[in-house]
């Protein structure tokens, strides 16, 4: 399955990550091949860190809203849910999305590329202010292309004063 990004997404959310530089995630190792940076999403969580489920097509945290300062995002690519053969979904992704002064949305960090069953650790210093989580895969189906964010996966995500 070959995956699309749109150019406006790819050269907006690529710059909010170039300016974002200690926001990379810290992932534990493990998963499907050596080093890939995913764990199974079988695995217990890190202690602390809010589970946010990815399912086709829906951004599910346990928590809505934390205080400012340290947050670990514990993503994880849900198994309870079936894929079409044709509907698009095999891969997530988990971006978390600053509103800016404009209504814009700036690009804090992200969790890239999660196959069904896997999770993987985003942690990051979050400011307080409203926030999203999302899911911004693009993909091209045989039915056309699919892009996750627009078919719903995206949450609101506050952050409150600490």
């Amino acid at each position: 399955m070959r995956r699309l990004l749109f150019a406006g997404v790819v050269a907006v959310l690529g710059a909010a990550a170039a300016a974002c530089g200690s926001s990379s995630p810290t992932t534990v190792t493990g998963g499907h091949g050596p080093g890939d940076g995913h764990m199974s999403a079988m695995a217990a969580p890190p202690e602390g860190a809010i589970r946010v489920g990815l399912r086709n097509w829906s951004v599910d945290p346990a928590v809505t809203s934390v205080r400012a300062g340290k947050v670990a995002f514990w993503a994880v690519h849900e198994m309870d849910h079936a894929h079409g053969h044709d509907e698009g979904g095999q891969v997530h992704d988990l971006q978390v999305l600053k509103k800016s002064g404009d209504g814009s949305w700036d690009l804090v960090g992200q969790v890239r590329n999660l196959g069904m069953g896997e999770a993987a650790l985003l942690e990051l210093n979050l400011e307080p202010g409203e926030y999203e989580l999302a899911c911004t895969v693009v993909e091209e189906t045989k039915s056309g292309v699919v892009s996750h964010y627009e078919k719903g996966m995206r949450t609101p995500f506050t952050v409150t004063g600490s």
